[in-house]
């Protein structure tokens, strides 16, 4: 009789620990702080007729928690019938200390490569004055992440090889 009521404490004490095993399992969240590459192609178009902007840029993102991180954006913005070179580099830094899963980021400056050819009046048009940004980066599956604001999705980027 001993040996039946051992061997059914051994069974429920498995099955116990099994199960706090899954609830753990389904609790935990991981706390994403791995470093995000990933490149993403933008197109826009902004305004009418005269006023009209048309971009077309690829964006390399690169960012690290604590770190300095980088968004590198080349490509070509058109404007009046003129053709005008983007090549430049924002640089941020964040950390992976996040509040209500949306992370502050602080842009520290951006950076023109000798190509760049955008007068900077049409630069202030595609670009945020804003010096904190926060947002909500997700990664959605291996190698492909999601940038939000409060309001919708900033960029969608993936990993490329």
């Amino acid at each position: 009789m001993s040996v039946k009521t051992s061997s059914r404490l051994k069974w429920g004490s498995l099955v116990v620990l099994l199960g706090l095993l899954f609830i753990s399992a389904l609790l935990y969240v991981p706390k994403n702080t791995s470093v995000v590459d990933c490149t993403s192609d933008m197109n826009l178009e902004l305004g009418k007729d005269d006023e009209k902007i048309v971009a077309r840029i690829h964006l390399v993102v690169h960012f690290v928690p604590n770190e300095l991180s980088y968004i590198t954006e080349y490509g070509v913005v058109t404007y009046n019938n003129q053709r005008y070179i983007v090549d430049r580099y924002a640089r941020l830094r964040y950390s992976d200390d996040n509040r209500h899963s949306f992370i502050e980021f602080k842009r520290e400056g951006i950076d023109k490569n000798s190509a760049e050819t955008l007068p900077d009046a049409l630069s202030e048009k595609l670009t945020s004055a804003q010096k904190v940004f926060l947002f909500k980066v997700r990664k959605l599956r291996d190698g492909i992440w999601s940038i939000s604001d409060l309001r919708r999705t900033v960029l969608i980027c993936a990993k490329t090889d």
